[in-house]
């Protein structure tokens, strides 16, 4: 139950600047152009009852298990063996109440708890609405953008289930397909699979669009070998040069890399993405080639080598993400709200330093913490003492014995105050899964980690709970990150 449960669950990933020079993180000035390319919905969603539904502790310890190996990533220290990881969701199990031990089965958790919901995520609470009415082209929805020079561009980012992923739509080859990619902040490579893919268990890598010269004229395959491994998977292949298309800039023969092996994590039909868009440094390619990001800064087609996220919330009824590049879209955040800092990271991603956290009217007095923020993790975690002093101030929070709890409809705020302007969470967001199939309590989005023996007690690990509270960005080229609060 719980193997195919999780094999259902997906959740990863990955979605600035005042008019001041051209390189620098900036919104577009007026009379400026852009182009705006509608969001992709999954073609491929699943709905759940009460009978498959995971209970919200293993769910939470699933995330927690994923931010845990993301964290010693984006910090350089030594992630938690698998072992430690299986034994967070055993311990996690023993505590639950007596009648759901029988649903799972602790041999099948050892052999399968490899953190696989990051590529596979919880059942879907529900289809936007309007999904149907969204367009799954690559088209612009404004056709007056100048494609002479470097332009701005908005590529939509589809909501994966409950809030947990993120995708954009990207030409390849000639002529050009649709591939749905997977959006991450947390790694710098492009790839999809390889015509001809296998997957690690002998089997196919499913039912996605695949690259080849069967079905490119423009693709020419290299000699060169390429493997990456995630906190979830790994996919090996060779690097390949072929034609990219993103929001309406084309680049030509540009390298990324073609999957020829996936794991299990990228090969199942469930999985709605066909490769992944990494959209961090290009300090931390694994396939040693310029970024997608950087190609397109180089070939003039962008200004600068920024990219921009609004990420959707499903509670908010509209599936209306958008990623830009080259700068920031006005329409999407208050101006007199955006800070600019340094990025404070020495390991290829992005930090902050905060001046203060307040929960609800309570200020923490604390003014030494740093955060990382990343698209490609769920919750924010936090060493144990700052989590238990959190939940200390929200109304009807508790502790379980492993996690901590709140009510599904909490109205506290947490804010973060970064650059001298503060940066409040949607309680929604805090609230993020449901303890029991239609519980009124739900698992908190902030959660209890740590990494390494002599990790720092006042690093945490920002992820989607507060990122969706905030518009975004990041400018590799001043390695600065810009934060504004959205325009709702």
């Amino acid at each position: 139950m719980l193997l195919s449960a999780m094999r259902l669950a997906f959740s990863v990933l990955f979605s600035f600047l005042l008019c001041f020079g051209i390189v620098s993180a900036r919104p577009i000035a007026a009379g400026s152009t852009f182009l705006s390319i509608p969001l992709v919905s999954p073609s491929r969603n699943v709905s759940h009852d009460a009978a498959d539904y995971v209970h919200g502790s293993i769910t939470q310890q699933q995330h927690i298990n994923r931010a845990l190996k993301r964290f010693a990533l984006t910090t350089g220290r030594e992630p938690p063996s698998e072992d430690e990881l299986v034994s967070n969701i055993y311990e996690r199990i023993t505590r639950l109440p007596a009648r759901h031990l029988k649903r799972y089965d602790i041999q099948k958790i050892t052999q399968t708890m490899d953190d696989r919901y990051s590529c596979e995520h919880p059942q879907s609470f529900g289809t936007h609405p309007r999904a149907h009415e969204r367009r799954s082209d690559d088209t612009a929805s404004n056709t007056n953008s100048t494609l002479g020079g470097p332009s701005i561009r908005n590529i939509g980012l589809s909501i994966e289930s409950y809030d947990y992923g993120y995708m954009a739509t990207v030409k390849m080859g000639s002529p050009g397909r649709n591939f749905n990619l997977l959006i991450d902040s947390g790694s710098a490579d492009l790839w999809v699979g390889s015509e001809g893919c296998m997957g690690d268990d002998g089997g196919s890598c499913g039912n996605h669009t695949f690259l080849g010269a069967r079905s490119s004229t423009t693709f020419n395959e290299s000699k060169e070998d390429w493997a990456i491994g995630y906190v979830s998977g790994s996919v090996s292949g060779y690097l390949v040069q072929d034609d990219v298309t993103i929001g309406g800039l084309k680049l030509k023969a540009h390298t990324f890399g073609v999957a020829i092996n996936e794991s299990i994590d990228f090969t199942s039909d469930a999985i709605p993405f066909d490769g992944l868009l990494g959209l961090g440094k290009e300090a931390i390619s694994q396939q040693r080639v310029p970024t997608l990001l950087q190609s397109l800064y180089q070939a003039t087609l962008i200004p600068a080598p920024i990219v921009s996220y609004k990420l959707p919330r499903l509670a908010d009824g509209y599936n209306d993400g958008e990623m830009t590049l080259g700068g920031m879209d006005p329409k999407h955040f208050n101006r007199k709200t955006l800070v600019t800092k340094k990025n404070i990271n020495k390991f290829g991603f992005w930090g902050v330093n905060v001046d203060a956290v307040q929960v609800g009217t309570q200020n923490m007095n604390w003014s030494n913490r740093t955060i990382v923020l990343d698209t490609g993790t769920t919750l924010m975690v936090a060493p144990q003492h700052d989590v238990d002093a959190i939940h200390s101030k929200i109304p009807g929070a508790r502790f379980d014995g492993s996690g901590w709890i709140v009510p599904c409809n909490m109205t506290t705020s947490i804010a973060l105050t970064i650059g001298g302007q503060k940066f409040p969470m949607d309680p929604r967001d805090i609230a993020f899964y449901p303890v029991e199939y239609e519980s009124p309590e739900c698992m908190s989005g902030i959660a209890a980690g740590g990494v390494g023996p002599f990790y720092l007690d006042n690093e945490w690990l920002v992820g989607d709970v507060f990122l969706k509270s905030v518009y975004f960005s990041t400018d590799e080229n001043q390695d600065t990150i810009s934060i504004a609060r959205p325009i709702a």
